[in-house]
């Protein structure tokens, strides 16, 4: 399993492209371009992994410049937005950004065809009662009592489902951030 990370700055500097290059033997630069620069991380099974907050961190005090990182969630396919990620990252705020960030992002700045992209690959990857659920769900304030009652269904199968949506999209719904991208795809 690999994920790729993305660093945007204008005019990236090249002491900040050599301290993501020396990042360990698990990381490799994919390519530097555009003020683009992606790095391909494989070290999923690390338990501990590297800090990206303490690394911007360090860049804001000792260069006293900010950065754009994206980082993808670990798979074993190539991610889905991979040749998007060009067209949305020089717009983000700087920061770390995670796929629930570039949801969100997608349907506050109106990229329809981004947002088309995204329910597509969540309606390939996931059945619809499992995404209706998911639905119901956040509606019901990521409450699983109230939520297996109104559908009627075992409180185990709701959470089995919930896991199960949560291990193929990488979208935690378990969480405000990722709860908050599912319900704004759907409800805007």
């Amino acid at each position: 399993m690999q994920r790729r990370i993305y660093i945007y700055q204008f005019k990236l500097s090249s002491e900040i492209v050599d301290l993501f290059s020396n990042l360990g033997s698990f990381f490799s630069v994919e390519k530097f371009e555009d003020d683009i620069l992606t790095i391909v991380d494989t070290d999923y099974f690390n338990p501990e992994p590297i800090d990206f907050d303490a690394i911007r961190e360090l860049i804001i005090q000792d260069f006293s410049e900010d950065i754009t990182i994206f980082i993808e969630p670990y798979l074993e396919e190539e991610f889905f937005l991979k040749e998007n990620v060009d067209c949305f990252i020089k717009e983000l705020n700087n920061g770390i950004n995670y796929f629930e960030d570039i949801i969100a992002y997608t349907v506050v700045k109106g990229k329809e065809p981004l947002k088309k992209k995204i329910s597509k690959y969540i309606s390939d990857k996931v059945n619809s009662e499992v995404i209706h659920t998911v639905r119901e769900f956040i509606n019901n304030n990521m409450n699983s009592s109230s939520t297996s009652k109104k559908l009627f269904m075992h409180r185990n199968t709701l959470n089995y489902r919930i896991d199960n949506f949560i291990e193929i999209t990488k979208i935690n719904v378990k969480t405000f951030k990722g709860a908050n991208a599912i319900y704004m795809l759907y409800h805007f």
